[in-house]
């Protein structure tokens, strides 16, 4: 067994770490660049009612507008008085620059002062200098909209000529539409996405995000310890879909939903939980359907949060859920699947009295990352301050601990709960290993 220790060490320093991403840095229009640019960002959000428009322009860019003298004191910047003063004019050529049409109707928001990012030093009369103003408008959404544009030339005819608009449109499905105007390209032309193809997009959104979700899986893994048969596999399949379904739909309409610092840790404990549960009792006992709706309720909340950052498109919201969801299932498929022929191979191909051991070598690796997991979510959500090496060991303790507990409950089989033991033990070993592994790599 110390060599099986050794080779499931060697496999688990080899997965990435759980929850930890990259992410390069942008500058505040999302582009990264290394030399300053005339950009202005122009956000379309569409929702039920109406569309919601959002304008951030540089202060830079206000100054080199010769017409509108913004810069009244002449000291080389715009106040935030001087631009206020001024806004009637900045209002006025946005509105002769800058228009949108639905369905051949053309529409001119009416822009408001909404923020000032940047904010220089206050001066003794109260104004301050900014580098962005932020303007802010709504319009109202078209019944039975099909297709949009927009047009801009601004500041290309009155200022910098080699000024960028920047535009995102979102609201309307699961990708958000990202597109440039400059020099000679002045209009976008955009097509509100048919039923069908929300559905395909929120389809792949949903199939996407289980196959990348190692939570998921792993609690998937879990439930495939407690299937003796086809027919429990079907019912905890269903369980797990029925029970996800209906958290999921109360999530994505508001009616009812869980703050992440209690869904994200209690999925990870719950893939340690029915691990443990299934090693205890034996697969002919175990009756997964139970556990897969009890944490399919929790897991469903799961899913709203990564659908939450995406949204429902406005008047597709139906249609789009139910994309999601059916995307989660093909999802698991993918993953249960061959999964499950996998073992059925090994299983023919191995003698009656060694699957038990077989058994076992599959689940400690799998302990070993289910506490992996524990503890790495446990550290993010409730020890956000813990760092390297602190964090590794507060990981290391967490997931151990919640892992012992479990297996050294009363009851069960007598047999596999001191079977479990010996496993929990060398699964906590195996831990060790690997968390001294990213200690000496650090």
């Amino acid at each position: 067994m110390p060599s099986l220790i050794a080779l499931c060490a060697v496999l688990l320093a080899a997965l990435p770490a759980v929850g930890v991403e990259h992410v390069l840095p942008e500058d505040e229009f999302g582009i990264t660049t290394e030399h300053p640019a005339a950009l202005s960002l122009l956000d379309l959000r569409f929702t039920d009612n109406v569309i919601e428009l959002q304008l951030r322009m540089q202060e830079l860019t206000l100054r080199e507008v010769p017409r509108w003298l913004l810069d009244t004191d002449l000291s080389g910047t715009i106040s935030n008085f001087e631009f206020e003063e001024g806004f009637d004019r900045v209002a006025a050529m946005i509105e002769e620059s800058m228009w949108l049409e639905f369905d051949g109707q053309i529409e001119y928001p009416e822009w408001v002062i909404k923020d000032y990012e940047g904010l220089g030093e206050t001066h003794a009369d109260g104004s301050v200098h900014f580098d962005y103003v932020v303007l802010t408008a709504t319009l109202p959404r078209p019944d039975s909209l099909q297709a949009a544009s927009i047009h801009s030339d601004l500041f290309l005819e009155d200022g910098n000529p080699k000024h960028t608009l920047v535009i995102n449109v979102s609201g309307m499905g699961a990708d958000s539409i990202n597109t440039l105007l400059k020099g000679e390209d002045r209009d976008y032309d955009f097509t509100i996405p048919s039923a069908t193809r929300v559905l395909g997009q929120y389809v792949v959104l949903g199939w996407e995000h289980v196959l990348i979700g190692y939570d998921h899986l792993a609690f998937l893994l879990a439930l495939l310890f407690g299937v003796a048969c086809l027919a429990d596999l079907l019912w905890a399949v269903t369980a797990f879909t029925l029970a996800h379904s209906i958290t999921l739909a109360l999530a994505a309409f508001d009616i009812f939903s869980l703050p992440p610092i209690v869904v994200e840790p209690g999925i990870s404990l719950s893939v340690l939980v029915v691990l443990v549960w299934h090693l205890r009792r034996g697969s002919a006992k175990a009756r997964p359907w139970i556990p897969a709706f009890v944490f399919g309720l929790l897991h469903g909340f799961g899913f709203a949060g990564v659908l939450s950052e995406i949204g429902l498109p406005a008047g597709s919201r139906a249609i789009s859920l139910f994309g999601f969801n059916l995307g989660v299932e093909l999802g698991q498929l993918t993953f249960v699947l061959p999964a499950v022929a996998l073992i059925v191979l090994i299983r023919s191909l191995s003698q009656a009295n060694k699957h038990e051991k077989l058994r076992e070598l599959a689940a400690l690796p799998s302990l070993a990352f289910a506490m992996l997991l524990v503890g790495n979510v446990v550290v993010n959500f409730w020890f956000e301050s813990a760092e390297g090496s602190s964090a590794r060991w507060i990981a290391l303790a967490f997931g151990s601990a919640c892992c012992t507990i479990l297996c050294f409950l009363p009851g069960g089989d007598s047999d596999k709960v001191r079977a479990l033991r010996r496993l929990s033990w060398q699964a906590g070993l195996l831990f060790l290993f690997f968390t001294l592994g990213q200690q000496l790599r650090a």
